[in-house]
C-alpha cells in the first residue's frame, strides 16, 4: 500500500460515520456513542474519538458536555450561515475561473452540469444526484488552483444540507433544467463580474428552496 492510499483507523472511522450521516442512516439528533461507533466502524474507541472531533470540525457532529456527541440538526440559522460562507467561496471561485478556465476544464464542468440538469431526482437517484452536485461544485473550485478555497468548501458541509433538501423536494422538481450549464456558459464568457453575479444567484436559488422546505 502506498503512502498516498494509507488510511489510519481514524480515517476509516471518519469515512464510515460521515457516510452514514450523509445517507440518513444516522439521522439529525442521533447520539453517537463512542462504543457503538467503534462497533459500527470496526475500530477501537480512540480512533473513533479522533474521528468525532474531525466530524465536529466539519459541522456534521455537535458535542454536548457530559452528554456526548450528536449528529448536527440543520437549523435555519446554521443553514443560512453555511450558505453565506458557500456564497463567498463559490463567487470567488467563479471570478477566478472567468479569467483562467481552460477548454478542458470547461468540458469537464459541462459534462457534469448536463447530468445534473437532465437526470431527475427520484428515490432511486437521490444519492447519485447529490454526489454529482457536490462533484460539480468541488471540481469548479478545484480548477481555481486555490486549495484553501477547496478545503473551505468541503468544511461548509454542503453535502449534509443538500442531501436533505434533495430528498424533500424531489417530487416537485421540474426537469429538464439548465441552471448548471448556464452557470458554466456564463463563467466561460470571461467576465468576472458577470460570473460572480450568476454564481450568487445560483447559490441563493438553492438556499431559498431549502428554507422553504424547512419552514413548511
Amino acid at each position: 500500500m502506498t503512502e498516498e492510499n494509507f488510511k489510519t483507523a481514524s480515517d476509516i472511522a471518519y469515512e464510515i460515520i460521515s457516510q452514514k450521516i450523509l445517507d440518513g442512516e444516522f439521522p439529525p439528533g442521533m447520539k453517537l456513542s463512542r462504543r457503538k461507533m467503534a462497533e459500527a466502524t470496526g475500530v477501537s474507541v480512540i480512533p473513533v474519538i479522533e474521528a468525532l472531533k474531525k466530524l465536529e470540525e466539519d459541522k456534521l457532529v455537535e458535542s454536548k458536555p457530559q452528554w456526548g456527541s450528536f449528529v448536527t440538526i440543520p437549523t435555519l440559522e446554521k443553514i443560512r450561515q453555511s450558505y453565506q460562507l458557500r456564497e463567498a467561496v463559490e463567487c470567488q471561485s467563479a471570478r477566478i475561473l472567468a479569467e483562467t478556465m481552460t477548454a478542458e476544464q470547461q468540458a469537464v464542468l459541462t459534462e457534469l452540469a448536463t447530468e445534473l440538469d437532465t437526470v431527475p431526482y427520484t428515490p432511486e437517484t437521490i444519492i447519485d444526484s447529490r454526489n454529482s452536485h457536490m462533484l460539480f461544485h468541488t471540481r469548479l473550485t478545484e480548477f481555481t488552483g486555490n486549495q484553501l478555497l477547496v478545503e473551505t468548501l468541503r468544511k461548509i458541509n454542503l453535502f449534509y444540507v443538500l442531501c436533505r433538501a434533495i430528498a424533500s423536494n424531489a417530487p416537485g422538481a421540474q426537469y429538464p433544467r439548465y441552471w448548471h450549464r448556464y452557470l458554466v456558459d456564463e463563467i466561460a464568457k470571461g467576465d468576472p463580474d458577470q460570473a460572480e453575479k450568476v454564481m450568487r444567484s445560483h447559490v441563493n436559488d438553492s438556499l431559498v428552496t431549502i428554507i422553504a422546505t424547512m419552514e413548511s
